[in-house]
């Protein structure tokens, strides 16, 4: 089996789930790393000893043989790493959110349209067990045509980045970007459609050091409308002490729950268990409850189909579509508006 060689740019938070995720695989081999933070790649050495520290990605490419680029650094350097990786002729596994604003995901989307390359984004939710048979579910008729999708999800602020990155919305895209782009693909894909308009409301309730940092949200109820006439409605909180995770999808002929590891499904004359009719229930691990390692193998797979350029585009536009929503709630909430998605 051919050696293949992986060089990873950014190795600090995400990267090092992604360090581990290749390693346990056996898919791979990283043979070098970058980051400019001395703290990040001391941490990544400890994880691949063998591979060689870079504190420039671009030194990196200039100088080492790679198949592979993990671009895992902040988001507004996800345009330029993938540009640079793609030039080179290397499969890419981009970290999500695809970019911060629409120039930069266009400039991806461009960069991937034009080559064989292998491009991959790591919006997990779609690889995680738990949502994989939710939308098998959805696919196989189980609830009939998707009318409403609520995703609810309960946590604590964002951890701390070096230098304070992430507060910088020119750099992070604002917190519905970073984090519920996740969230927002997911209801692209769980709905099978393309958003028309979105409303959102949000705002900032803790203003301490306790809280988001910056002047990020760390509360918003969003409110999507689909061309398919389904409607989502996301509800975040990062200033929660318990987390939850919960996912309602509702059809016209039945509903899905999904609550932190199991997955529930009640035909339409049944409502809940209560009803007398329990419905059917998976459960799955809740180790693989970040998505990484099914991530990694997905990719991997995706890698070795030949030529991929179609798959890849797709995979671009799906993660533009995310980004889209995620600035389009950002900006209903500034306006207190409809925005049209158009």
């Amino acid at each position: 089996m051919k050696d293949i060689r992986i060089g990873i740019a950014g190795v600090g938070g995400r990267g090092r789930r992604l360090s581990e995720a290749i390693r346990s695989s056996g898919t791979g081999r990283v043979v070098a790393f970058a980051d400019p933070e001395p703290r990040s790649r001391e941490a990544a050495a400890r994880l691949v000893e063998s591979a060689r520290p870079f504190d420039d990605w671009r030194e990196m490419l200039d100088s080492t043989e790679l198949d592979i680029l993990v671009v895992s650094a902040p988001q507004h350097l996800h345009a330029e790493m993938t540009e640079a990786g793609i030039q080179r002729g290397l499969d890419i596994y981009c970290e999500k959110p695809l970019a911060p604003n629409l120039h930069d995901c266009d400039r991806i989307v461009e960069a991937v349209r034009t080559s064989d390359s292998t491009f991959y984004v790591g919006l997990q939710m779609r690889t995680m067990p738990l949502y994989r048979k939710v939308h098998d579910l959805i696919e196989q008729g189980a609830i009939g045509q998707p009318r409403l999708v609520v995703y609810r999800e309960m946590r604590g602020p964002f951890l701390p980045k070096v230098e304070n990155w992430l507060a910088d919305e020119a750099k992070s895209g604002g917190a519905l970007v970073e984090k519920n782009c996740h969230h927002f693909d997911l209801f692209n894909w769980l709905t099978a459609s393309r958003a028309n308009r979105l409303f959102a409301l949000g705002g900032r309730a803790i203003t301490s050091g306790d809280g988001n940092p910056g002047t990020l949200l760390d509360h918003a109820l969003v409110l999507v409308e689909y061309a398919s006439d389904a409607q989502a409605c996301l509800e975040i909180c990062f200033f929660s002490p318990v987390p939850t995770h919960e996912l309602e999808v509702v059809g016209d002929m039945g509903r899905i729950v999904a609550s932190q590891k199991t997955v529930y499904y009640y035909p339409r004359r049944s409502a809940s268990p209560a009803d007398g009719n329990p419905g059917q229930s998976w459960t799955f691990p809740y180790a693989s409850a970040h998505g990484d390692d099914d991530a990694w193998a997905d990719f991997m797979n995706a890698r070795a189909i030949r030529p991929a350029r179609e798959q890849s585009l797709a995979r671009a536009l799906a993660a533009h579509e995310s980004v889209r929503l995620g600035l389009a709630a950002e900006e209903s909430v500034r306006s207190h508006s409809v925005v049209h998605l158009d």
